[in-house]
């Protein structure tokens, strides 16, 4: 794998992001001295997750608030909210909003206390796109494919209505979101029987009916403060720039947490092109020391008995307990394998950890039934085909079983209740021909005559069989789109940029639809076939399967 699946991984977690309370801490004991924490500090700050009651406002088990929607459904690139979603639009051609270097947009509220930069923070649909400079780079990719894809469905069509080409090209990256995620990401990450066994890749060709009204598909306590943070540990104490020719250039990690400056001036091409061939930090139990004890090392001296720095193992940890999980012992039951009941590494005991890790976990706790979920699950030995062990796999796979198989608007649906919303069978075809590696150079700009070339499966290092560097133009075969943009053209004016049952019943994919209407009548309308009858608009500047080689 390579840093672009590590990041990735930490992209998708905006279904797992949660509100916190200030008013109740839960901080961490930090015993001194201390090699990393400055004398006097006897504690690390944490803030505990806003408590919430069951659905049903009955007395019962703490739950927490999801401040994000609990699908795979673009919500990091548009908001979880129709007011975030209006802010990030552009309200032209249906294209979300971009600065003065096709970056995300300017955040209005500025940048987090204590961060200098040269520039300006970022604004997307999540409250992260600053976080690290690696993680700035998909938000920026998924921005950029928007509004290449609502650009080229106005010149197909003729059609001008911003809410007509945003809602439309909206579909199309969701769609193609789904797909990467479930055929080239969850591949990468998971070995074939737990692909298999919670029915996770989609079909080769045509639809597939697999909704199920009858599942809750909100995130479970288990995977959003345990096992999807396992991603934590693939992250390397460097990030680069690859400047072609050779030319690398690498940076500390610490030094760039909220600070956006490695973006600018062609940074987010040269960034990219380092994720796309550096390699990942390995899969273990270990942590990077920029994200164990320099995480977002603090500029300001003498803040309020806070730590100048913070240890993400430790948070991890804590905020598993803040949640109240089961410890590890507990998943591996309800996963189908068998509790440990002691530390030695023969059966009944840690049978999927190497005696070192074994060992380490002994030093830590009194009994393996006192095991922090997330301990135990990342120091699991990675299973043939898979990078994690069979804890973290069985509860990441039936998660995302959970999205998939829960969401009514999974991309292969053939939605019986309104066929119009729907793919057909013609749009699916292409939708099913996008790769990540499609994707990324159908957004990256050539810079001083160098062109861009990138592995087939992007998620995978170029270094494994028939993964070799391609160029754009090959791996795009003259499309800039990476795919057929007509079918899509085509059904749109069929529909007059509408999508309503047989009955007239309209079902909105979002609020705002329901006021939809066309500037001018049919007269916008213009086929496909002639691609150069367009409105001009003034713009607003603001597959097949991998191997699991790692």
């Amino acid at each position: 794998m390579t840093p672009v699946s590590a990041k990735f991984s930490t992209y998708l977690t905006h279904h797992g992001q949660k509100r916190k309370y200030p008013q109740f801490c839960f901080n961490i004991r930090i015993d001194q001295p201390d090699p990393f924490f400055q004398p006097g500090k006897t504690c690390m700050h944490f803030v505990r997750h806003l408590g919430a009651p069951p659905l049903r406002c009955e007395s019962g088990v703490r739950e927490q608030l999801n401040e994000r929607t609990a699908f795979v459904d673009g919500s990091m690139i548009y908001g979880s909210t129709f007011d975030l979603e209006k802010k990030l639009r552009d309200s032209f051609g249906g294209r979300l909003a971009e600065n003065y270097e096709n970056l995300l947009p300017c955040n209005e509220k500025g940048c987090p206390r204590g961060i200098i930069t040269k520039y300006h923070c970022f604004m997307a649909g999540d409250h992260r796109p600053s976080e690290t400079p690696t993680l700035t780079v998909p938000h920026i990719t998924w921005l950029r494919r928007h509004n290449l894809i609502a650009d080229a469905l106005r010149r197909a069509t003729g059609i001008r209505n911003d809410e007509i080409l945003f809602q439309e090209a909206r579909r199309i990256v969701i769609a193609q979101l789904q797909h990467v995620t479930y055929n080239e990401f969850l591949p990468a990450l998971l070995d074939d029987f737990t692909m298999n066994y919670f029915n996770l890749q989609s079909r080769s060709s045509g639809h597939s009916d697999v909704y199920n009204d009858r599942l809750d598909p909100r995130t479970i306590n288990a995977f959003g403060v345990a096992a999807y943070r396992m991603g934590h540990s693939l992250v390397r104490n460097i990030v680069g720039h690859d400047r072609g020719f050779g030319k690398i250039q690498v940076f500390n990690v610490s030094d760039f947490f909220e600070v956006p400056d490695l973006m600018f001036k062609n940074g987010y091409e040269f960034m990219a092109r380092w994720m796309s061939r550096a390699p990942k930090s390995r899969s273990d139990r270990f942590l990077v020391n920029g994200i164990r004890n320099e995480l977002f090392k603090s500029p300001i001296e003498g803040e309020d008995s806070e730590t100048m720095s913070l240890d993400l193992g430790a948070l991890n940890i804590q905020r598993g307990r803040d949640h109240g999980i089961p410890p590890y012992n507990a998943y591996r039951e309800f996963c189908g394998l068998r509790r440990a009941r002691f530390f030695a590494t023969v059966p009944g005991g840690l049978v999927d950890h190497t005696p070192q890790a074994a060992a380490a976990l002994q030093r830590t706790y009194r009994h393996p039934d006192d095991i922090d979920l997330y301990a135990g699950g990342l120091s699991e030995t990675p299973r043939k085909g898979s990078i994690l062990g069979p804890t973290f796999q069985c509860l990441i796979g039936y998660q995302f079983g959970l999205y998939k198989h829960g969401d009514r608007f999974w991309y292969e649906r053939t939605f019986p209740e309104n066929a119009v919303a729907a793919f057909t069978q013609e749009e699916l075809v292409q939708i099913k021909r996008t790769t990540y590696s499609k994707v990324m150079c159908s957004v990256l700009k050539n810079i001083g005559g160098h062109f861009h070339s990138f592995q087939p499966r992007l998620l995978l290092r170029p270094e494994i069989e028939r993964n070799q560097l391609q160029s754009c133009n090959r791996i795009l075969r003259g499309n800039r789109l990476g795919f057929d943009i007509t079918p899509f053209a085509r059904r749109l004016l069929r529909l007059r940029g509408r999508r309503r049952a047989a009955l007239g019943v309209s079902f909105p994919r979002n609020p705002g639809t329901r006021f939809l209407r066309l500037v001018k009548p049919r007269s916008v309308f213009y086929s496909p076939i002639n691609p150069g009858r367009v409105f001009p608009i003034r713009r607003r500047i603001s597959f097949h399967r991998p191997k699991r080689t790692i």
